[in-house]
């Protein structure tokens, strides 16, 4: 098995990768996120990245915590971070590195919720990579896989499926209190309020610092998300 950044025609069936040294900024978190779907479009099945970074200072809290939000649902959640030669204060991209540098006592909570939730998807993640690896299907795609001629999909802010039942939209942005969210056709749950909402529209949704816009097309997984969202200590961004 391979673990790599780079890849070459046959890559797909080797393996992980991730996108590579990437600095702790917004913007390398939106291309990053982006990198992840064109790999998938092209075949490779197990992606990720570190979680807000590799490279240069510490990510903010914020940037942190969206980043890790967006990697619970990636095939791959991981934080890694360069060596700095044990010098002080730390760079580790470890959510108790992250939350002492910062001082922001929301960082832990958030993390040990979405690191949960991550535990709780494992048994959908293996089926879902299950179906990718008969398929083709890949396991995080576009929502062009499955609706190429909706014409909505193509200029929507991003989005992903995570296996056949899960849209994610994450937040790309700093300070945001909401997004929209393009639902393609059928019936959606929002996994956190369990409302239901028709598809081919856009809606707009809130985004509090503990949560990230996911829906899904299958009411049996709401279950697995019961409990994630925490009551935090009062701090502005």
């Amino acid at each position: 098995m391979t673990f790599s950044r780079a890849g070459f025609t046959g890559s797909q069936a080797h393996g992980a990768f991730w996108a590579g040294d990437e600095n702790s900024t917004w913007e390398a978190f939106r291309w990053s996120m982006n990198a992840g779907l064109s790999a998938a479009s092209c075949g490779i099945v197990y992606w990720g990245w570190d979680i807000a970074g590799f490279s240069g200072d510490i990510p903010s809290a914020e940037l942190y915590v969206r980043a890790a939000q967006a990697s619970t649902f990636v095939p791959i959640m991981q934080y890694h971070s360069e060596f700095n030669h044990h010098r002080t204060p730390s760079r580790d991209r470890t959510p108790w590195n992250i939350a002492e540098r910062t001082g922001d006592e929301r960082v832990l909570p958030v993390f040990r919720r979405y690191a949960q939730l991550r535990e709780r998807l494992v048994p959908y993640l293996e089926r879902s990579a299950a179906e990718t690896i008969a398929t083709d299907e890949p396991l995080m795609r576009p929502l062009f896989f499955e609706w190429p001629d909706d014409a909505h999909v193509w200029s929507a802010d991003l989005e992903w499926m995570l296996g056949p039942s899960l849209l994610v939209a994450p937040v790309l942005e700093e300070s945001a209190v909401e997004r929209d969210v393009y639902l393609p056709d059928g019936t959606w749950t929002d996994v956190w309020t369990g409302q239901e909402f028709d598809g081919a529209q856009t809606i707009t949704v809130p985004t509090p610092f503990d949560r990230i816009p996911v829906f899904t097309r299958d009411r049996e997984l709401l279950g697995l998300f019961e409990g994630v969202s925490t009551r935090l200590p009062q701090k502005s961004l």
